[in-house]
């Protein structure tokens, strides 16, 4: 286990920049920095001033580059021509920022200007992860009490909770109705299961004199196309419905409907046209409708419209 210590870490996570030692000298800060610019290199794009130089150092945070540093120099005049000479120059495919280092008196000045102008709401030396902050841009270390805490920063205190001023209810005191444009909310009742009637087995009742069951259809065909199954026969139809399931948006055929056709000579003559006919590759059933299925079925279709009313479709619309 190594004994080395840990680095620091800011509370963005970030480590903090290099300190710069002051070294003699004339001082140029340099700015922009690609972070594979190295002292080296730093130092040789200074070569108009080579002589005159005392140190170059490129600020790192941690291991990687801060994207700025400072060359010191001899004299005030050799800095300043190199001010002249690499300003917005390129080093390694950036233009670069050459201006004086401006002295510590200067520095912080401006910072406590800089205080006194803060608006409300915005964080004193903390700087947004990734951006270069004043003290970190002259080389200096940041201190804590530099730090202005926002307004509002603070913890809120939280907000309570309002008492409500509903009365209890009153032993047998009705419930209140519900207001206008508000639907009362009821449970659903659950239709008890109709027990299902065994393969091949006919239905129980009166046949009818009107009512034709037609079984076996294809679940694609609807209402007008069980109409023109019998008109296109030849058949006189007063009302033709395919029965679909209770539930499900749309409801789904059951493949089998009812066709209303007047009277006793029509249903015998339905009966010869098309029993045992292949429609979309089926061949279909053509029987007398008995009254009390044709009246549950009438029964279920009414109750299943009735829970379309009560339950509203809703429409999704993408955000």
């Amino acid at each position: 286990m190594s004994d080395a210590p840990a680095a620091p870490v800011t509370e963005n996570g970030v480590p903090p920049a290099e300190v710069v030692e002051e070294a003699p000298g004339f001082k140029v800060f340099v700015g922009n920095l690609a972070y594979s610019t190295t002292d080296e290199g730093l130092k040789a794009f200074f070569a108009p001033v080579e002589s005159d130089i005392l140190s170059a150092q490129v600020i790192m945070r941690g291991t990687r580059s801060a994207g700025y540093g400072f060359v010191a120099l001899k004299s005030a005049e050799a800095a300043q021509k190199a001010v002249d000479a690499l300003n917005a120059k390129d080093l390694d495919e950036r233009p670069i920022i050459v201006e004086i280092a401006k002295p510590a008196e200067l520095k912080d000045q401006e910072r406590k200007e800089k205080k006194a102008r803060r608006r409300p709401g915005r964080r004193g030396a903390k700087a947004v992860p990734g951006e270069v902050t004043d003290a970190e841009a002259n080389g200096e270390p940041v201190k804590a009490d530099d730090v202005v805490p926002a307004e509002g920063d603070a913890e809120k205190p939280k907000k309570k909770k309002k008492k409500s001023t509903k009365k209890p209810k009153a032993e047998g005191e009705a419930d209140a109705a519900p207001a206008d444009g508000e639907a009362a909310k009821q449970p659903r009742k659950k239709r008890a299961p109709r027990p299902p009637r065994a393969a091949g087995e006919e239905p129980v009742g009166e046949p009818s004199q009107t009512v034709l069951f037609v079984a076996n259809l294809g679940f694609n065909v609807d209402d007008a196309g069980l109409t023109a199954l019998f008109t296109d026969a030849g058949i006189k139809v007063n009302s033709a419905r395919i029965v679909r399931r209770r539930w499900g948006r749309p409801r789904k055929s059951k493949g089998y409907g009812f066709v209303d056709v007047g009277d006793e000579a029509e249903q015998k003559k339905a009966i010869e046209a098309l029993e045992g006919k292949e429609v979309g590759g089926r061949p279909i059933a053509v029987k007398i409708a008995v009254n009390a299925q044709v009246e549950e079925e009438e029964k279920a279709e009414a109750e299943a419209a009735a829970d379309k009313e009560a339950t509203p479709e809703v429409t999704i619309v993408a955000s």
